[in-house]
């Protein structure tokens, strides 16, 4: 993107400071007039999650691993390469961060596929999100080094970690490449009826799913918030095209929806707070 919003200072004001009421709405027609100044078109996503690992070293409360484990998979290298070169026909832009509910540090690998998605993506821009309680200084200067555009550390626990400290305060290109985000009262979703945040998201209209989509160990195309995969708009590894699932009927016909208001898929109705989740 030509204003990757994780780095961008001025989206990272408007996050801050935007009402909530509006804030979807606002966030959806950014990234709208962003994609089209990039891309030409409106109608691609802006980042991309994959789930290199699925595990996790925390139960944070609004998380759904708080209660229910996604085991401890890992996407095997072949896949991550076969996505990496689907985002090369666009060619693809925006952000790649190697997650979906699990710690990408947990993976061993991590450092080596950054260098992989550098090499066949030159111009994305490859944000980690992490809790960085495994992320020291060696490794921080290994991801930088294989082409890691930044990382978004979130404070998840009573502290900051002391090794995040280490980095901020020892790393001269610290502040370049390091983002703290702390969830202290910061409205949430959901995450499809699966957790309760003390502040829930609601929507009206949904751009989320326009902007944002995420990859499963498997090779499935979900939405971000939906952990248990109740609707899966394809398969990657089924040799299908990103660019295809993406701009299928069915996935394009979702989306409209979402943004004009209608909700059609049942974990979009108790993600959007307009349906209370099963007990």
């Amino acid at each position: 993107m030509k204003l990757p919003y994780i780095l961008n200072p001025f989206y990272r004001f408007m996050r801050v400071h935007t009402p909530e009421p509006i804030k979807p709405t606002v966030r959806g027609l950014y990234n709208m007039a962003n994609k089209y100044a990039t891309y030409g078109r409106t109608d691609i996503f802006t980042a991309l999650d994959i789930e290199i690992n699925s595990k996790c070293n925390l139960k944070c409360s609004y998380c759904p691993i708080s209660t229910e484990s996604r085991g401890d998979e890992y996407m095997s290298e072949e896949l991550f390469g076969k996505i990496l070169d689907d985002l090369s026909c666009f060619p693809y832009s925006g952000r790649i961060s190697p997650h979906f509910y699990g710690e990408p540090t947990l993976d061993e690998r991590l450092v080596g596929l950054m260098r992989m998605a550098r090499e066949k993506l030159p111009k994305a821009q490859l944000i980690i999100h992490t809790n960085g309680i495994k992320l020291d200084r060696s490794k921080y200067r290994q991801l930088v080094e294989a082409g890691v555009s930044g990382f978004l550390i979130t404070r998840h626990t009573p502290k900051w970690p002391k090794n995040v400290i280490d980095i901020q305060e020892k790393e001269l290109d610290a502040a370049k490449y390091l983002r703290l985000h702390d969830f202290e009262d910061a409205t949430l979703f959901n995450r499809g009826g699966t957790v309760k945040p003390k502040k829930t998201r609601t929507l009206n209209r949904c751009f989320y799913l326009s902007d944002e989509i995420a990859i499963t160990h498997t090779g499935e195309v979900v939405c971000t918030n939906d952990f248990h995969i109740t609707e899966s708009f394809g398969n990657v590894k089924d040799s299908h095209l990103l660019k295809d699932i993406w701009w299928g009927d069915h996935f394009t016909a979702i989306r409209k929806e979402l943004q004009s208001g209608t909700f059609r898929l049942e974990v979009c109705k108790v993600c959007s707070g307009r349906l209370k989740a099963k007990e």
